[in-house]
């Protein structure tokens, strides 16, 4: 790869999948996609490492295949942290203004956050991402987005914490380290997908974000072009794939296949005639593809029940004006987006192609495929940080992404201090 023009490594690990991207970036929003790859993920269960050698299989297997395409060599990469364990929470910090003449500054921002985590975060778990959602100044009914140089006597900071296990960031590293990986920085998935797949006047709007992967489904909500609500559901497209397995009798590879090329969830879009061949363990036999659809249609509609019933409770729904956007594998599916439309009662499409990562025409369709969606928010993630990011000394770039992690409280603050 030639040196003159920049580059970004780009790692999605996924429960069923590891996809690569290596991107030249010619402008911030302008990054061509050089190499991809994906390697069969067999080390992990709903987005939890079970077997720490095959995750490290699928990382080398995916990296070598897109080094190869690129003709270079991956040191270090962004990474999308997996949220199966993913606790979201809204947490407020509020502080005294004490300067001379009363006047906001960064330093009580930063109190502020402070606060907010000091009674939210626990021992056990780090704090993936803090996100702003609005200031208030004294006792106002109207939240500002960056009160700096405003007067007042107090100010309280609202923020969206987005946690995991401590142990789960550990296994993680293990995993990159085992690989050969350095980590140039940790985004959560959801944040990641979110940015290749939603549009800035969704966002400003207000949208959901539903990415229903392999093992688990990820919620995003976002308002006024800020996160109001991140969570996870431990449900996906695998469940589905076993309930065919068990109600027809057959392996997990042919109920796979079943759903891969016959499955719908939408009753009115097939016909009644139409039936399938299915290689169950007795025998073959021949099923109507209505009676695969009755199979794959329950278990899609409790996913979106649950959907439904976290983005109520958060009290969220009645903000969606530009609906619901679908994302991931499952979701490409015959009839979701009829599906979503009926469970929810809101609009709903499939998410955008991120226009600002590109690749060579014969390279294109694969990029668009929705399993390189997070690699393509990372991708465009790391452009949009790097511009508010201060260079760290050389020693610290050599850190490991432990110590990224243990040094997280500290990066946290000095991103709110960039951002005003």
């Amino acid at each position: 790869m030639s040196e003159v023009v920049p580059s970004v490594v780009a790692i999605d690990i996924g429960t069923h999948k590891v996809s690569v991207l290596i991107g030249k970036v010619h402008a911030p929003d302008k990054i061509e996609v050089v190499g991809m790859a994906y390697a069969r993920n067999r080390g992990m269960n709903k987005g939890k490492i079970i077997s720490l050698d095959k995750v490290v299989s699928a990382i080398k297997n995916a990296v070598q295949a897109a080094e190869d395409m690129a003709e270079c060599r991956i040191h270090s990469a962004w990474v999308a942290i997996p949220s199966a364990e993913l606790h979201s929470s809204y947490a407020a910090g509020r502080t005294p203004i004490l300067n001379s003449d009363q006047t906001i500054t960064t330093s009580e921002l930063v109190r502020a956050l402070e606060l907010a985590k000091a009674s939210h975060v626990a021992s056990d778990y780090y704090l993936a991402s803090a996100v702003p959602i609005g200031f208030q100044v004294d006792d106002s009914d109207e939240w500002v987005q960056n009160p700096i140089g405003m007067s007042g006597h107090t100010v309280t900071g609202h923020y969206q914490l987005m946690m995991l296990p401590i142990s789960t960031m550990q296994n993680l590293d293990k995993a990159l380290k085992n690989a050969g990986i350095g980590v140039e920085k940790l985004v959560l998935s959801p944040l990641a997908n979110a940015e290749a797949s939603l549009l800035k006047d969704e966002k400003e709007y207000g949208v959901c974000l539903i990415d229903i992967g392999a093992g688990t489904t990820n919620i995003t909500v976002y308002l006024e072009g800020r996160l109001a609500m991140a969570s996870t559901i431990q449900l996906g497209g695998e469940h589905v794939t076993r309930d065919i397995a068990a109600v027809l009798q057959t392996t997990t590879e042919e109920a796979e296949r079943l759903k891969t090329l016959h499955g719908c969830v939408d009753h009115q879009a097939i016909k009644p005639d139409q039936m399938i061949q299915v290689q169950g363990i007795d025998g073959p036999q021949t099923i109507s593809r209505i009676e695969l659809a009755d199979i794959i249609v329950a278990r899609y509609e409790e996913i979106f029940d649950c959907i439904r019933q976290e983005i109520e409770n958060s009290n969220l729904l009645s903000g969606l004006y530009h609906g619901v956007v679908l994302t991931g594998d499952a979701c490409q599916i015959e009839g979701a987006i009829n599906l979503a439309r009926r469970k929810l009662s809101v609009t709903a499409h499939l998410g955008n192609p991120p226009l600002q990562v590109y690749a060579k025409d014969e390279m294109l369709p694969a990029l668009r495929r929705s399993l390189y969606a997070t690699a393509s928010g990372l991708l465009m993630f790391s452009q949009s940080e790097l511009q508010q990011t201060v260079t760290q000394p050389e020693d610290e770039q050599a850190s490991s992404a432990w110590q990224r992690i243990v040094d997280s409280c500290n990066n946290a603050l000095n991103k709110l201090k960039n951002m005003f």
